[in-house]
């Protein structure tokens, strides 16, 4: 059940990118249309357009690899990970406490 949670959130974090695009982008539409009508039907297209789209990609990915794999991925940082075990290697006289 909560591995379930997870990918929901996961899934929900997907989803929620092309939203926020979708949005951002009818809000300029529609602000750029003084508010008026045909502003608040280019708002709703977008954003409507942002869900579609997230959802659609989505799925496409919980279906390739899931959603949680997609995000771990994401949020990893072999970077800094890279960086925090060279830093280790280099000065092995630092026995002191890691502050990072």
């Amino acid at each position: 059940m909560f591995a379930k949670f997870i990918e929901y959130i996961s899934f929900f974090k997907i989803v929620l990118s092309p939203l926020l695009i979708g949005i951002i982008c009818g809000f300029a539409l529609y602000n750029y249309f003084d508010g008026d009508r045909t502003g608040s039907i280019l708002f709703a297209t977008c954003t409507l357009a942002g869900l579609a789209g997230g959802i659609i990609w989505a799925v496409k990915i919980s279906r390739k690899t899931g959603a949680t794999t997609f995000i771990a991925q994401k949020d990893a940082s072999p970077d800094i990970t890279d960086a925090v075990s060279d830093r280790h290697k280099k000065s092995p006289e630092n026995s002191g406490p890691d502050l990072f």
